[in-house]
């Protein structure tokens, strides 16, 4: 996405097993793209997908009570950028070794308010444990990340928006309820 060429309100959504009052990106899961925070994203289906399958997993666990959530928030890119942005336009090598170093960690790897950028996916998971493991070759050597970005075809993976701070969520605005799915 590049802010300077988008209108300045867009529909965004947050798939989730939990009822949210007030954005608090500390209770966001650790070991994330772009680290802990809150994440949104403008495809209501890749939303839904990850609402779904959250609630897969923790019934997996045992609890059989979660439901499935997705909420849809206004968006205002002008509000956005009196907040310290990083937009990621493709899934490259620097994105890679962005998500290496967030995926590697109980917390974020950087300062950024938000973050704009590709997702790493169920299938990238699973690059990225190899990568990991030194399948395609030394850890931070450039043709191992060059293998593992081939790998995840890069190409297609969904937009996500990233918010790292409380203060920059004060760029989103809820719209209606949560819908149940």
């Amino acid at each position: 996405m590049n802010t300077e060429n988008k209108t300045s309100i867009i529909t965004v959504y947050h798939g989730t097993t939990s009822l949210i009052d007030t954005i608090d990106v500390t209770k966001g899961k650790p070991y994330k793209d772009f680290g802990r925070g809150f994440y949104v994203t403008e495809d209501y289906n890749h939303a839904k997908n990850l609402a779904i399958r959250n609630k897969r997993l923790e019934q997996s666990y045992g609890k059989q009570d979660y439901v499935s959530y997705v909420y849809t928030y206004s968006f205002d890119l002008n509000k956005a950028r009196d907040y310290k942005l990083l937009e990621f336009d493709i899934a490259d090598v620097d994105w890679m070794r962005f998500v290496l170093a967030n995926r590697n960690a109980y917390d974020k790897k950087h300062d950024y308010d938000i973050i704009i950028g590709p997702t790493a996916n169920d299938d990238t998971s699973i690059v990225l444990k190899s990568y990991f493991n030194g399948l395609y070759g030394d850890i931070d050597s450039e043709k191992a990340l060059k293998l593992a970005l081939d790998m995840i075809e890069a190409e297609n993976l969904p937009e996500q928006i990233y918010f790292g701070s409380n203060q920059a969520t004060s760029c989103l605005t809820q719209k209606g309820a949560a819908k149940r799915v």
